[in-house]
């Protein structure tokens, strides 16, 4: 570890900590003052936090594609490969993620998942799995943004795993939009250390992290779930190559 790297890792978590003690603070004043949208207040303030987090942690966007403003409940599908995935696609979209369920005991992130209306699966209950199905298919009724990760986990590489069906399932016969996404790290990058911890630590100690971003046109869920999850998983590996070359 080069001294430079752990000056880097250190003045970065410093940066971090006071803009999110910063933002919280302000969050939470604005919502006890808030008369209007609560929800819309709170999403506002959390855009804003991911995408100050990501300027101090050097992580930079190359975006390939556009990101249109919802016009109705929206479903984000995107290969998964850090960590910072979940504060990119917030940060552009905005809405609920569906996250692990350890997630909402994270420092930190916990609360900003909660505030969130984070949707929270124990991926081993199939139980859990059901209720997350229909959380996920309520929030799109009601007219947000649900982003998922279908492969389940992170990996390193370019090559798409086998997408889960339940998020599919849960838009069929909605009128809503379903957006793929794909994203592509540098080698190295991705998350695929023991724990959230060291990763971080390897990104943070780098002078930047350039992340490939392809968005894909928005397509509605028609025809039954499993053709289109296949058509999903075709569009979403074409957009990673998109994505490689942005890097």
């Amino acid at each position: 570890m080069s001294r430079l790297a752990s000056l880097r890792r250190v003045a970065r978590a410093a940066g971090a900590l006071a803009w999110t003690a910063a933002e919280f603070v302000a969050l939470e004043a604005k919502l006890l003052a808030q008369t209007g949208d609560v929800d819309a207040e709170a999403e506002r303030e959390l855009q804003r936090w991911c995408r100050g987090l990501l300027r101090l942690g050097g992580i930079e966007l190359r975006i390939d594609g556009a990101c249109e403003p919802a016009r109705r409940g929206r479903l984000v599908i995107a290969n998964h490969r850090s960590a910072y995935d979940i504060v990119i696609l917030y940060a552009l979209f905005g809405g609920s993620m569906l996250s692990r369920a350890e997630v909402a005991g994270w420092p930190i992130f916990g609360h900003a998942a909660r505030r969130s209306q984070t949707i929270f699966v124990d991926r081993s209950s199939p139980q859990s799995g059901f209720r997350a199905i229909r959380s996920i298919r309520e929030a799109l009724q009601r007219g947000r943004t649900v982003t998922v990760f279908p492969e389940g986990t992170t990996f390193a590489g370019d090559d798409l795993r086998p997408f889960a069906a339940g998020a599919f399932a849960a838009a069929r016969g909605l009128d809503v939009d379903v957006v793929p996404v794909g994203l592509a790290y540098p080698a190295g990058t991705e998350y695929v250390e023991d724990s959230i911890l060291d990763h971080i630590t390897n990104l943070t100690g780098r002078r930047r992290v350039p992340v490939g971003v392809a968005i894909g046109a928005a397509r509605r869920p028609e025809g039954k779930p499993d053709r289109l999850l296949r058509e999903c998983e075709a569009e979403v590996t074409s957009l990673i190559a998109r994505a490689r070359a942005r890097l």
